[in-house]
């Protein structure tokens, strides 16, 4: 009897390992196309990778790269490495040229409306997915108190407020510090809370945002050293946006950034000025594979499956 409850327990616990550990493995490349590369030679690497590798602090050993275009303006890589200290990492880009015509950032809420509710950045996707409002990628946004839903920071929607203040953060100090926007011009902008006041009136879309780590193209070092899963955002001179989803709590696949490895990428990307949005079970990465034109989640979320947030940004293109 002993030996049949043992057995038991035993596939009992097996099947609890086997639903924590297993995501759905969707391939990074489009359709059915496998990367041209899996393994890149020396001097093959993706645009992105070789900044990387030019700074000599982030990767030790390419393990494969992939890139491709999911629209004109917007590019999706995924980078794949050992880091310096011999541990793997994932890491899932997403760029846009605002300056692209037809091209434009937005706000998603959950089922797109003004209620403070959350929704897996996916389904807020789909929601507003259709002709002339299509969907190429999104990332999620804001922190978010967990209990009563509401985000962290001030959140404007097609120019109108549904937020204008900043919640405590004396729980959680790394939240609740800053804001991404675009302005009424076209033009993005990353604030402090305490410039929100007199920019309120020129944003269009913005969310709340954490710690700001890249200030004029100058790393601000900060006393927190997690290692995470982290989602940031950050856009260069010339306006270009890049998104970024590092995976973590994975150390088969794939362990996390701190802040000073995601300040050194984002530089590298030449970014100007970069902000940390809400990271660990909420990075997520989201883009629409070009030949299917389906919405898919590329990156692997810590939770196991993707967690519903409060808000996220999303690239849209206005051509049908």
């Amino acid at each position: 009897m002993k030996l049949r409850l043992l057995k038991i327990n035993c596939l009992v616990l097996l099947l609890l390992i086997l639903n924590v550990s297993c995501v759905k493995d969707t391939p990074f490349y489009p359709g059915d196309r496998k990367p041209s590369v899996e393994k890149p030679e020396e001097g093959s690497y993706t645009a992105l990778t070789q900044k990387l590798i030019n700074t000599k602090k982030i990767i030790s050993t390419v393990v494969g790269d992939t890139t491709f275009q999911v629209s004109n303006g917007v590019d999706a890589t995924e980078i794949r490495y050992t880091n310096i200290e011999g541990k793997a990492m994932q890491l899932f880009i997403l760029a846009m040229d605002l300056k692209q015509k037809n091209v434009t950032l937005k706000v998603a809420t959950p089922f797109d409306k003004t209620e403070f509710t959350k929704q897996t950045v996916l389904n807020m996707a789909k929601v507003v997915d259709k002709p002339g409002n299509i969907v190429l990628g999104g990332i999620n946004g804001d922190f978010y108190n967990i209990s009563t839903l509401v985000p962290r920071g001030i959140v404007h929607k097609d120019g109108k407020i549904i937020k204008d203040n900043f919640s405590d953060n004396s729980d959680a100090p790394q939240q609740a510090l800053s804001f991404f926007g675009i302005l009424n011009n076209g033009k993005p902008f990353i604030g402090d809370k305490s410039e929100y006041n007199s920019k309120a009136a020129e944003l269009k879309e913005a969310l709340g945002g954490g710690i700001i780590f890249l200030k004029n193209k100058n790393i601000i070092t900060q006393s927190f050293i997690g290692v995470d899963p982290r989602t940031a955002l950050g856009y260069t001179e010339d306006d270009k946006i890049y998104f970024l989803v590092a995976d973590g709590r994975n150390p088969s696949y794939s362990n996390g950034l701190t802040y000073a490895e995601l300040s050194i990428i984002m530089k590298a990307f030449d970014v100007k000025d970069a902000v940390n949005l809400d990271g660990g079970g909420s990075s997520t990465f989201m883009v629409k594979d070009p030949i299917s034109k389906k919405l898919e989640v590329k990156n692997k979320p810590s939770d196991g499956s993707e967690r519903e947030v409060a808000n996220s940004w999303l690239v849209i293109s206005n051509n049908d």
